[in-house]
Protein backbone atom coordinates (compact mmCIF):
# COMPACT_ATOMS: atom_id res chain seq x y z
CA UNK A 1 0.00 0.00 0.00
CA UNK A 2 2.42 2.78 -1.57
CA UNK A 3 0.07 5.38 -0.18
CA UNK A 4 -0.13 3.92 3.57
CA UNK A 5 3.75 4.03 3.39
CA UNK A 6 4.63 7.60 2.64
CA UNK A 7 1.44 9.10 4.81
CA UNK A 8 3.44 6.85 7.59
CA UNK A 9 6.47 8.59 6.65
CA UNK A 10 4.78 11.56 6.79
CA UNK A 11 3.12 11.27 10.28
CA UNK A 12 6.17 10.18 12.39
CA UNK A 13 8.65 13.18 10.85
CA UNK A 14 5.83 15.67 12.38
CA UNK A 15 5.74 13.21 15.29
CA UNK A 16 9.49 13.52 15.26
CA UNK A 17 8.93 17.87 14.97
CA UNK A 18 6.65 17.84 17.94
CA UNK A 19 8.98 15.96 20.11
CA UNK A 20 11.77 18.15 19.92
CA UNK A 21 9.92 20.32 21.31
CA UNK A 22 11.06 19.74 24.52
CA UNK A 23 14.46 20.90 24.06
CA UNK A 24 13.07 24.12 24.55
CA UNK A 25 11.78 23.28 28.46
CA UNK A 26 14.87 21.34 29.25
CA UNK A 27 15.92 22.63 32.90
CA UNK A 28 19.49 23.63 31.16
CA UNK A 29 18.33 26.01 29.10
CA UNK A 30 18.33 29.58 29.98
CA UNK A 31 14.80 31.29 30.61
CA UNK A 32 15.44 34.85 29.42
CA UNK A 33 12.75 35.33 26.57
CA UNK A 34 15.33 35.53 23.66
CA UNK A 35 17.02 32.22 24.40
CA UNK A 36 13.68 30.81 24.28
CA UNK A 37 12.84 32.61 21.08
CA UNK A 38 15.81 31.47 18.92
CA UNK A 39 15.01 28.37 20.56
CA UNK A 40 11.84 27.91 18.60
CA UNK A 41 13.62 29.29 15.38
CA UNK A 42 16.31 26.82 15.81
CA UNK A 43 14.26 24.03 15.92
CA UNK A 44 12.74 24.97 12.41
CA UNK A 45 15.39 25.79 11.18
CA UNK A 46 16.77 21.59 11.99
CA UNK A 47 14.31 21.14 10.40
CA UNK A 48 14.62 23.02 7.20
CA UNK A 49 18.25 21.38 7.07
CA UNK A 50 17.07 18.09 7.87
CA UNK A 51 14.66 17.89 4.77
CA UNK A 52 17.55 19.82 2.30
CA UNK A 53 20.41 17.18 3.44
CA UNK A 54 18.79 14.35 3.36
CA UNK A 55 15.55 14.45 1.16
CA UNK A 56 15.99 17.21 -1.65
CA UNK A 57 19.97 16.81 -2.11
CA UNK A 58 20.71 13.76 -1.02
CA UNK A 59 20.89 11.63 -4.28
CA UNK A 60 24.90 10.43 -4.39
CA UNK A 61 24.52 9.72 -8.14
CA UNK A 62 23.87 13.10 -8.93
CA UNK A 63 25.11 14.89 -6.56
CA UNK A 64 24.37 19.13 -6.04
CA UNK A 65 26.66 21.73 -4.14
CA UNK A 66 24.24 23.02 -1.63
CA UNK A 67 25.26 25.40 1.45
CA UNK A 68 24.50 23.33 5.03
CA UNK A 69 24.55 26.43 7.08
CA UNK A 70 24.40 29.42 6.01
CA UNK A 71 22.24 33.26 7.26
CA UNK A 72 19.22 31.52 8.12
CA UNK A 73 20.23 28.13 9.25
CA UNK A 74 23.26 28.00 11.72
CA UNK A 75 24.51 24.64 13.58
CA UNK A 76 27.34 23.78 15.65
CA UNK A 77 29.29 27.31 16.04
CA UNK A 78 28.96 27.48 11.98
CA UNK A 79 32.26 29.74 11.11
CA UNK A 80 30.74 33.26 10.01
CA UNK A 81 33.68 33.45 8.23
CA UNK A 82 33.21 30.47 6.57
CA UNK A 83 30.62 29.91 2.74
CA UNK A 84 30.08 25.78 3.62
CA UNK A 85 29.13 23.90 0.44
CA UNK A 86 28.51 19.92 1.05
CA UNK A 87 27.44 17.23 -1.56
CA UNK A 88 26.20 13.53 -0.81
CA UNK A 89 28.34 11.16 -2.26
CA UNK A 90 29.07 7.38 -2.84
CA UNK A 91 32.61 5.85 -2.25
CA UNK A 92 31.88 3.21 -5.02
CA UNK A 93 31.46 6.22 -8.05
CA UNK A 94 34.35 8.57 -8.48
CA UNK A 95 33.52 12.26 -9.11
CA UNK A 96 34.80 15.62 -10.47
CA UNK A 97 34.87 18.79 -9.18
CA UNK A 98 35.58 21.90 -11.36
CA UNK A 99 36.42 25.62 -9.88
CA UNK A 100 37.13 28.90 -10.28
CA UNK A 101 39.60 30.24 -7.45
CA UNK A 102 38.41 33.61 -6.87
CA UNK A 103 40.26 35.37 -4.18
CA UNK A 104 38.94 33.62 -1.26
CA UNK A 105 41.82 32.98 1.42
CA UNK A 106 41.42 29.44 1.96
CA UNK A 107 39.36 26.62 0.76
CA UNK A 108 39.24 23.06 2.24
CA UNK A 109 38.04 20.06 0.70
CA UNK A 110 36.89 16.59 2.86
CA UNK A 111 35.38 13.92 2.41
CA UNK A 112 34.02 12.08 4.97
CA UNK A 113 32.31 9.10 6.17
CA UNK A 114 29.19 8.84 9.12
CA UNK A 115 26.79 11.52 9.60
CA UNK A 116 24.88 13.30 12.47
CA UNK A 117 21.88 11.12 10.90
CA UNK A 118 23.58 7.62 11.43
CA UNK A 119 26.42 7.81 14.63
CA UNK A 120 27.18 11.02 15.85
CA UNK A 121 30.21 10.84 13.74
CA UNK A 122 31.87 12.39 10.21
CA UNK A 123 35.30 10.27 9.76
CA UNK A 124 37.69 12.17 7.60
CA UNK A 125 38.09 9.84 4.39
CA UNK A 126 39.93 12.45 2.80
CA UNK A 127 41.05 16.12 3.01
CA UNK A 128 42.95 18.57 0.50
CA UNK A 129 43.41 22.96 0.61
CA UNK A 130 43.94 25.47 -1.37
CA UNK A 131 47.68 25.73 -0.65
CA UNK A 132 48.42 21.94 -1.83
CA UNK A 133 46.20 21.60 -5.04
CA UNK A 134 47.64 22.37 -8.16
CA UNK A 135 45.76 25.48 -9.95
CA UNK A 136 46.06 26.58 -13.32
CA UNK A 137 47.25 29.77 -14.02
CA UNK A 138 43.69 31.39 -15.37
CA UNK A 139 42.62 29.89 -11.72
CA UNK A 140 40.64 26.93 -12.88
CA UNK A 141 41.23 24.18 -11.24
CA UNK A 142 40.05 20.42 -11.00
CA UNK A 143 40.05 17.51 -7.96
CA UNK A 144 39.11 13.90 -8.45
CA UNK A 145 37.31 12.15 -5.77
CA UNK A 146 38.12 8.62 -5.66
CA UNK A 147 38.88 5.39 -3.60
CA UNK A 148 41.10 4.59 -6.19
CA UNK A 149 44.42 7.18 -6.23
CA UNK A 150 44.42 9.41 -9.39
CA UNK A 151 47.19 11.46 -11.40
CA UNK A 152 47.13 15.31 -10.32
CA UNK A 153 44.65 16.83 -7.57
CA UNK A 154 43.44 13.70 -6.04
CA UNK A 155 40.64 13.93 -3.17
CA UNK A 156 40.77 10.80 -1.77
CA UNK A 157 37.07 8.59 -0.88
CA UNK A 158 37.16 5.15 0.81
CA UNK A 159 33.68 2.77 -0.27
CA UNK A 160 31.98 3.90 3.13
CA UNK A 161 32.26 7.76 2.08
CA UNK A 162 29.59 9.23 1.69
CA UNK A 163 29.93 13.44 2.43
CA UNK A 164 31.94 16.22 0.76
CA UNK A 165 32.21 19.30 2.57
CA UNK A 166 33.94 22.61 1.21
CA UNK A 167 34.93 25.67 3.36
CA UNK A 168 35.84 28.62 1.72
CA UNK A 169 36.95 31.26 3.84
CA UNK A 170 37.23 34.88 3.89
CA UNK A 171 39.12 37.31 5.34
CA UNK A 172 37.03 39.94 4.17
CA UNK A 173 33.97 39.00 2.84
CA UNK A 174 33.76 42.67 1.33
CA UNK A 175 36.75 42.81 -0.20
CA UNK A 176 37.09 39.01 -1.66
CA UNK A 177 35.63 36.56 -3.87
CA UNK A 178 34.46 33.32 -3.82
CA UNK A 179 35.64 30.21 -5.74
CA UNK A 180 32.61 29.10 -8.50
CA UNK A 181 32.89 25.78 -7.63
CA UNK A 182 30.61 22.58 -8.86
CA UNK A 183 30.55 18.54 -8.78
CA UNK A 184 29.70 15.95 -11.43
CA UNK A 185 30.03 12.15 -11.24
CA UNK A 186 32.47 11.11 -13.08
CA UNK A 187 30.46 8.82 -15.20
CA UNK A 188 28.38 11.11 -17.30
CA UNK A 189 26.25 8.33 -19.06
CA UNK A 190 24.40 7.45 -15.90
CA UNK A 191 20.76 8.28 -16.19
CA UNK A 192 18.30 9.65 -13.38
CA UNK A 193 16.36 6.24 -11.39
CA UNK A 194 12.71 7.43 -11.07
CA UNK A 195 12.03 8.58 -7.52
CA UNK A 196 10.58 5.73 -5.42
CA UNK A 197 8.91 4.96 -2.50
CA UNK A 198 11.18 3.06 -0.62
CA UNK A 199 14.03 5.51 -1.70
CA UNK A 200 11.61 8.62 -0.28
CA UNK A 201 11.07 6.95 3.09
CA UNK A 202 14.31 5.97 3.68
CA UNK A 203 15.52 9.60 3.16
CA UNK A 204 12.99 10.67 5.55
CA UNK A 205 14.15 8.72 8.01
CA UNK A 206 17.57 9.56 7.65
CA UNK A 207 16.05 13.28 8.36
CA UNK A 208 14.17 12.33 11.40
CA UNK A 209 17.06 10.74 12.78
CA UNK A 210 19.51 13.88 11.24
CA UNK A 211 16.76 15.97 13.53
CA UNK A 212 16.78 14.10 16.39
CA UNK A 213 20.67 13.53 17.06
CA UNK A 214 21.88 17.01 15.88
CA UNK A 215 19.41 18.95 18.25
CA UNK A 216 20.05 16.83 21.07
CA UNK A 217 23.69 16.98 20.12
CA UNK A 218 24.25 20.41 20.32
CA UNK A 219 22.28 20.52 23.67
CA UNK A 220 24.57 18.38 25.00
CA UNK A 221 27.31 20.68 23.96
CA UNK A 222 25.95 23.92 25.24
CA UNK A 223 24.94 22.10 28.62
CA UNK A 224 28.62 20.98 28.95
CA UNK A 225 30.08 24.35 27.98
CA UNK A 226 28.14 26.43 30.73
CA UNK A 227 29.41 23.84 33.06
CA UNK A 228 32.79 26.82 33.05
CA UNK A 229 31.29 30.19 32.98
CA UNK A 230 33.19 32.99 31.30
CA UNK A 231 35.84 30.76 30.46
CA UNK A 232 37.17 29.77 26.45
CA UNK A 233 39.13 26.04 26.95
CA UNK A 234 40.61 24.04 24.54
CA UNK A 235 38.42 21.28 23.19
CA UNK A 236 39.55 17.41 22.78
CA UNK A 237 40.74 17.61 19.26
CA UNK A 238 39.84 14.28 18.73
CA UNK A 239 36.50 14.80 19.32
CA UNK A 240 36.21 17.80 17.14
CA UNK A 241 38.04 16.02 14.64
CA UNK A 242 34.93 12.94 14.78
CA UNK A 243 32.32 15.33 14.37
CA UNK A 244 33.67 16.65 11.23
CA UNK A 245 36.19 19.04 11.97
CA UNK A 246 38.97 20.51 9.52
CA UNK A 247 42.21 18.84 10.55
CA UNK A 248 43.82 21.93 10.08
CA UNK A 249 41.78 23.79 12.93
CA UNK A 250 42.11 23.58 16.22
CA UNK A 251 38.99 24.63 18.20
CA UNK A 252 38.37 26.28 21.14
CA UNK A 253 34.55 25.98 22.91
CA UNK A 254 33.69 28.86 25.58
CA UNK A 255 30.70 30.74 27.21
CA UNK A 256 29.95 34.09 28.02
CA UNK A 257 27.53 35.23 31.19
CA UNK A 258 27.43 39.06 31.27
CA UNK A 259 25.72 41.79 32.81
CA UNK A 260 25.09 44.92 31.45
CA UNK A 261 28.16 46.59 32.88
CA UNK A 262 30.48 43.59 32.25
CA UNK A 263 32.94 43.19 29.79
CA UNK A 264 34.35 39.68 28.92
CA UNK A 265 38.52 40.87 27.82
CA UNK A 266 39.79 37.86 25.40
CA UNK A 267 43.54 38.57 25.16
CA UNK A 268 45.52 36.31 22.88
CA UNK A 269 49.09 36.87 24.22
CA UNK A 270 50.81 36.73 20.50
CA UNK A 271 49.66 35.78 17.02
CA UNK A 272 51.45 32.88 15.65
CA UNK A 273 52.55 32.90 12.59
CA UNK A 274 48.82 30.93 10.98
CA UNK A 275 46.40 30.83 7.72
CA UNK A 276 43.75 32.75 10.24
CA UNK A 277 42.46 32.88 13.69
CA UNK A 278 38.74 33.76 14.73
CA UNK A 279 37.05 34.57 17.36
CA UNK A 280 32.90 34.37 17.24
CA UNK A 281 29.41 34.77 19.14
CA UNK A 282 27.39 32.43 19.24
CA UNK A 283 24.34 31.95 21.60
CA UNK A 284 23.36 29.21 23.76
CA UNK A 285 22.25 26.87 20.88
CA UNK A 286 25.53 27.56 19.30
CA UNK A 287 24.26 28.96 16.36
CA UNK A 288 26.61 32.24 15.30
CA UNK A 289 24.53 35.36 16.43
CA UNK A 290 23.22 37.61 13.06
CA UNK A 291 26.49 38.66 10.94
CA UNK A 292 24.67 40.39 8.89
CA UNK A 293 23.53 43.43 11.52
CA UNK A 294 25.82 42.89 14.27
CA UNK A 295 29.63 42.68 14.80
CA UNK A 296 29.92 39.26 15.93
CA UNK A 297 33.05 37.85 14.90
CA UNK A 298 36.81 39.00 14.39
CA UNK A 299 39.88 37.42 12.66
CA UNK A 300 43.74 37.93 11.62
CA UNK A 301 42.55 40.46 9.24
CA UNK A 302 39.93 42.57 10.98
CA UNK A 303 41.57 42.71 14.32
CA UNK A 304 44.12 45.80 15.53
CA UNK A 305 46.90 44.30 17.16
CA UNK A 306 48.53 45.76 20.14
CA UNK A 307 52.27 47.73 20.08
CA UNK A 308 53.56 44.29 21.65
CA UNK A 309 51.72 41.93 19.29
CA UNK A 310 49.04 40.48 21.51
CA UNK A 311 45.51 41.12 20.57
CA UNK A 312 42.14 42.24 23.43
CA UNK A 313 38.95 41.88 22.44
CA UNK A 314 35.51 42.54 24.19
CA UNK A 315 32.95 40.88 24.29
CA UNK A 316 30.03 42.72 25.54
CA UNK A 317 26.55 43.72 25.68
CA UNK A 318 26.72 47.76 24.81
CA UNK A 319 29.54 48.80 22.36
CA UNK A 320 32.73 49.46 24.46
CA UNK A 321 34.54 51.75 21.68
CA UNK A 322 37.25 49.29 21.73
CA UNK A 323 38.06 48.68 18.34
CA UNK A 324 37.86 44.76 18.81
CA UNK A 325 34.60 45.08 20.45
CA UNK A 326 32.18 42.26 19.68
CA UNK A 327 28.19 42.66 20.37
CA UNK A 328 26.69 39.95 21.76
CA UNK A 329 23.56 41.28 19.96
CA UNK A 330 21.45 41.67 23.41
CA UNK A 331 22.24 38.01 25.32
CA UNK A 332 22.81 37.56 28.49
CA UNK A 333 24.59 34.24 27.88
CA UNK A 334 25.49 32.36 25.05
CA UNK A 335 28.60 30.38 24.03
CA UNK A 336 31.44 31.17 22.15
CA UNK A 337 34.11 29.30 19.53
CA UNK A 338 37.98 30.35 18.54
CA UNK A 339 39.95 28.99 15.66
CA UNK A 340 43.53 28.92 15.21
CA UNK A 341 43.47 27.68 11.47
CA UNK A 342 46.85 25.91 9.93
CA UNK A 343 49.00 27.11 13.00
CA UNK A 344 51.77 25.03 13.97
CA UNK A 345 52.55 26.54 17.35
CA UNK A 346 49.15 27.62 18.64
CA UNK A 347 48.81 29.84 21.80
CA UNK A 348 45.60 29.89 24.20
CA UNK A 349 43.46 33.02 24.75
CA UNK A 350 43.11 34.27 28.14
CA UNK A 351 39.77 36.09 29.53
CA UNK A 352 38.98 37.74 32.25
CA UNK A 353 35.54 39.96 33.08
CA UNK A 354 35.76 43.47 34.14
CA UNK A 355 32.98 46.36 34.70
CA UNK A 356 33.09 48.93 32.39
CA UNK A 357 34.36 51.19 35.42
CA UNK A 358 37.68 49.68 35.05
CA UNK A 359 38.19 50.58 31.31
CA UNK A 360 41.06 52.83 31.17
CA UNK A 361 40.00 56.22 29.97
Amino acid sequence: MPNQDVTASWEAFCDTLKAAGKELTDPAVPTDSQTKAEGLRYLSRMARAALEWYVEFNDPEFPVLYRPAHETIKLGADNPDNLYQKAVIDGRFDYVVRGERGSIDYISFATSKGSYAENFTQIETGFLDSNTIDINEDGTFEVVLSSREQPGNWLPMDEASESLLIRQTYLDRSQETAATISIQRADTTAVPTPLSVDTISANFEKAMAFYRNTIGLFSRWSQQIRENPNSLPLWDQSFCQAVGGDPNILYYHGHFRLQSDEIMVITLPSVPNCQTWNLQVDNYWMESLDYRYEKISINKHTATVDADGSVTIHVARENTGHPNYLSTAGHTEGTLCFRWVGCADPINPTTEVIKRGGLSA
